[in-house]
């Protein structure tokens, strides 16, 4: 089969491969599309460690081909997501619930083998059925959706708050989309790339602020005096992490939600944060949400397959990071046929 090989940073090849044999309890997955983040960025230009060599990717769907000694609730030709983490459920994390801050975690396209490639092959227990309503390009989607899911949730967002989100990206897209779900009455959405913030009004934001050209806690303030209640960052930008603390009001919640460098440092006043109050999260992948993106997606509550910007066959991958992050740009997907 062909896959896309991540040697090293900046070192990718689309080579012929073994396709895996499932085991016991698991499934082969003919893969149908796999998307494109900011994590697999991060991986090629060498800001997030991996375990080399990777085949690269982890947003996708696909096709059953076929399943290993022991699976029940999976046959051929069933149309399917995954939840690409795999936790050891023995460490002290996973037996206390968090199974993703596992000490063990595996994290396909990271650690083990990916999904750019024709076929993988996951344990039974991280896949679900997508229904025919949701397209492959769609079901793509529920790992990121997934984890804006639990960003949302580490926001605490109520009816009827003001929520900032920095960054118009896939994920600041989805995290508008889903925090009007939750109750937000405004959603504002700072973004320097028109483009973006075009999508981001499609997609239910009630502002938009073009940070080139407009205050960011100008323009805030004209909305809501005191600052927002929720503030996501979702670039992964250090700059604005930095700054997003200073536009929260008293007592608010900032989200670090954005994959910034692993060894990325920012500067922020403890006596500010203090005195505010002020709650600062991380939020990281995606806890017990992927049956709930699959059933978003079903409802079609969230528009997704509207953030495609760019599609590639797997043989053309290697121009996925020339394409990565300019102008014109959202999800990138990768289509296996």
């Amino acid at each position: 089969m062909k896959a896309a090989v991540l040697y090293k940073p900046g070192d990718i090849q689309v080579q012929e491969v073994e396709i895996p044999e499932p085991g016991a309890g698991e499934v082969l997955i003919r893969i149908q599309a796999c998307g494109v983040c900011g994590t697999d960025h991060s991986l090629f230009v060498g800001g997030f460690p991996a375990t080399y060599p990777v085949i690269i990717g982890h947003e996708f769907s696909g096709v059953i081909a076929a399943v290993g000694t022991g699976v029940k609730t999976l046959q051929p030709s069933d149309r399917v997501t995954v939840d690409p983490n795999r936790a050891c459920r023995r460490c002290e994390y996973c037996r206390m619930g968090s199974e993703h801050l596992c000490e063990n975690l595996s994290s396909m396209g990271v650690h083990i083998n990916g999904a750019d490639a024709e076929y993988c092959v996951m344990p039974e227990t991280n896949v679900y059925k997508i229904p025919d309503n949701v397209s492959f390009e769609a079901a793509a989607f529920c790992e990121p959706l997934a984890c804006a899911i639990r960003g949302i949730e580490n926001g605490h967002i109520r009816a009827g708050d003001t929520v900032l989100v920095l960054g118009a990206g896939g994920m600041g897209n989805l995290l508008t989309q889903l925090a009007l779900q939750a109750g937000a009455a405004h959603v504002i959405v700072s973004e320097p790339i028109g483009y973006r913030r075009e999508k981001a009004l499609e997609n239910g934001a009630t502002h938009v602020i073009d940070p080139t050209a407009q205050d960011v806690d100008t323009e805030l303030r004209k909305i809501r005096r005191i600052g927002a209640d929720v503030v996501y960052e979702a670039a992964g930008n250090l700059k604005l992490q930095a700054a997003a603390v200073y536009y929260a009001r008293k007592g608010g919640t900032i989200v670090w939600f954005g994959c910034s460098r692993s060894d990325g440092r920012i500067e922020v006043n403890p006596y500010y944060v203090n005195d505010f109050e002020l709650k600062i999260s991380g939020s990281f992948n995606n806890p017990f949400a992927t049956a709930r993106a699959v059933r978003l997606l079903a409802s079609q509550k969230v528009q997704v397959e509207n953030l495609i910007s760019h599609r590639f066959s797997l043989q053309d991958y290697l121009k996925v990071f020339d394409t990565f992050g300019g102008p014109a740009t959202l999800k990138l997907m990768v289509r296996m046929d």
